[in-house]
């Protein structure tokens, strides 16, 4: 069997959607006895950096080192048989058996694309977003032109890599339905309890979320919101209450004692905590970025609204609040909906790409 190699573009230590996909293939495939190796480095392709940085940095890849601090060992379980390794950069890798080496995001595809080794046998792009907050537009399109094999998770990415006249193999993203799952029947929650993900990266647009809830309050004073996240709680008014990196039982729990999920990003590659939500039996308000529009469908799995206007995302939640029927009716067809993205059926697909097998 191939031995598979994932480079990831730095540690992680703490919960993302992206880094998630990735151990949940690199389980999978240790699972089924192919060798695998996920490298982490603490530099990225391109970074520039002073002296002072570089002796923090130094100090930092050192504490790492020692005391193994890159893996995801709070909120991820990676298999045993996988080697996970930190380096200072991945340009420093050294392959000492044939392998294929898959790049994860956009830098680590930099780092690639003139990397050389007499024991790699093939290279592979994994793309889960059009990445251009580090780099530019121009940079993101030039590593689509990358002579990699091209993995992307979305059809909109697909549609972006067809219009720079290169190909690649569509796998959509899948859920685990033994982590995420229906516990409370959707028809006896309280309409009036929200679930929001907390996130500061302007993309994310937790900002439209919060005015919109502000919006429903006035409206609906019995609201409560349920705000998850990786950061340090916020200042918030009392009718919210913040779970930071909630385990996995009580995840589910807020998940399963929310009717409504609300998801206020302005870009996302796919969306991830929309399909959690869906699996859950959350009826969802979202906006209309074309990562959320994989799984959400204005009218039969969500309600959908303009990307910043919250107003719109407000309305929308008012309207799940007040119908019965339509918020059951959105949460069943968004739960019957999600369960078409089966990690298993994806993950099939990935083995028997990198297989080689088309």
């Amino acid at each position: 069997m191939r031995k598979i190699v994932f480079w990831m573009p730095r540690a992680c230590m703490e919960p993302a959607g992206g880094f998630k996909i990735v151990f949940e293939y690199a389980n999978r495939l240790a699972k089924d006895g192919f060798p695998v190796e996920i490298i982490y480095p603490m530099v990225h392709y391109g970074a520039r950096y002073d002296w002072k940085h570089a002796i923090v940095y130094r100090l930092i890849f050192l504490w790492r080192l020692i005391f193994r601090t890159y893996r995801p060992t709070k909120w991820f379980r990676v298999e045993d048989s996988i080697q996970q390794r930190w380096l200072w950069k991945l340009e420093k890798y050294q392959l000492k058996e044939s392998a294929v080496i898959v790049a994860t995001a956009i830098e680590t595809a930099y780092s690639l694309e003139n990397y050389q080794s007499k024991y790699l046998e093939d290279k592979f792009y994994f793309i889960q977003d059009f990445e251009n907050w580090s780099f530019t537009d121009e940079q993101v399109i030039q590593s689509y032109h990358f002579p990699i094999k091209k993995i992307v998770i979305s059809t909109w990415l697909k549609d972006i890599i067809n219009s720079c006249g290169e190909t690649a193999i569509l796998i959509p993203n899948g859920f685990n339905f033994n982590f995420f799952k229906v516990k409370k029947p959707i028809t006896d929650r309280n309409r009036y309890e929200i679930i929001c993900m907390y996130h500061k990266d302007q993309r994310k647009d937790f900002l439209t979320a919060f005015k919109a809830f502000d919006i429903v309050k006035k409206i609906i004073p019995q609201l409560h919101v349920t705000l998850f996240g990786v950061f340090d709680k916020p200042d918030l008014p009392v009718w919210y209450d913040y779970y930071q990196r909630p385990e996995k039982e009580l995840f589910n729990n807020l998940y399963n004692n929310a009717a409504i999920y609300v998801g206020s990003s302005q870009i996302e590659g796919w969306g991830l905590t929309v399909g959690e939500a869906m699996q859950c039996g959350c009826a969802v308000a979202c906006t209309d970025n074309k990562g959320y529009l994989e799984m959400a469908k204005d009218g039969e799995t969500a309600l959908v609204s303009p990307t910043k206007d919250s107003q719109a995302l407000a309305e929308n939640i008012i309207r799940l609040i007040e119908d019965d029927q339509l918020r059951h009716t959105i949460a069943m067809n968004g739960n019957k909906f999600i369960h078409e993205f089966d990690i298993e059926k994806s993950y099939l697909k990935l083995k028997m790409f990198l297989n080689g097998i088309n």
